[in-house]
């Protein structure tokens, strides 16, 4: 009866520790016997587990996930103190209960064992560090890799990106200078057109403008006749007639 534990020393939590963070803890039944697991803390209100108890027959695997939350504000921070206890025991044939009514009962007759895991919280990655070398160097002397992180590529990569939005705005900026040429030609031409238009002679049309001498009015005895002189000569031979008629008139009586 033997219930393996991967890993078996150590729970890892890794930050940041103000979300929450999981880790898998892996059981393994590697006997012949069906086994009945439970995982224990010392401080249950901070893990969350899942499942923290069960079966598992021969030869078969389980994966528990173990969820720190978060430290809640103005708690000391105890992490230190966090422990872990695995309990399992073998299962008898003659077994009928659920997996919670099984670890219920006394358990001392059934030769229970337990395993114990620490927790590691690493907030960081630890820095590796380069030992001497063969030639003598000192780790002193010795300068830290640098990790690629993919900004030099990243950076290549936007600048080609840029070359080429430039390049296509200064050919743009072509198009669209060349367009309004063609366009001002357009303008030009259709100007052009329409004032030779305007010159050409209808005959049509001039049957039916005044002629020079319509515009310039009648003309008698080489006196141009205005409506204003031709008012006044009907003005006048009113009045000579009257006058005259008037003579008459009274020479007769």
């Amino acid at each position: 009866m033997t219930l393996e534990l991967i890993p078996n020393g150590d729970l890892v939590f890794k930050g940041p520790f103000n979300t929450v963070s999981t880790t898998t803890l892996k059981l393994s039944n590697s006997g012949n016997e069906r086994l009945a697991y439970k995982i224990k803390t010392t401080a249950p209100k901070r893990y969350c587990v899942k499942p923290n108890s069960g079966f598992l027959d021969p030869h078969v695997s389980a994966s528990v996930q173990v969820m720190l939350q978060p430290q809640p504000a103005g708690q000391q921070d105890d992490r230190n103190k966090h422990k872990f206890m695995v309990q399992w025991v073998a299962v008898p044939e003659s077994n009928t209960d659920d997996v919670e009514s099984f670890w219920k009962q006394d358990l001392t007759k059934l030769n229970a064992h337990d395993s114990k895991l620490k927790c590691v919280f690493a907030d960081e990655a630890p820095a590796a560090v380069v030992p001497n070398d063969s030639y003598g160097h000192k780790d002193s002397d010795l300068t830290t890799a640098r990790v690629d992180t993919g900004d030099d590529s990243n950076k290549s990569r936007l600048k080609q990106e840029f070359d080429r939005l430039k390049e296509e705005n200064d050919r743009l900026k072509l198009d669209i200078q060349h367009m309004k040429r063609k366009d001002q030609i357009k303008q030009q031409e259709l100007r052009q057109r329409n004032t030779g238009n305007d010159r050409i002679d209808n005959p049509v049309v001039d049957r039916f403008k005044p002629s020079q001498q319509q515009q310039k009015g009648l003309v008698l005895f080489g006196v141009p006749l205005t409506e204003q002189l031709v008012l006044v000569a009907f003005v006048l031979a009113l009045i000579f007639g009257f006058s005259l008629g008037y003579f008459l008139f009274s020479c007769g009586n």
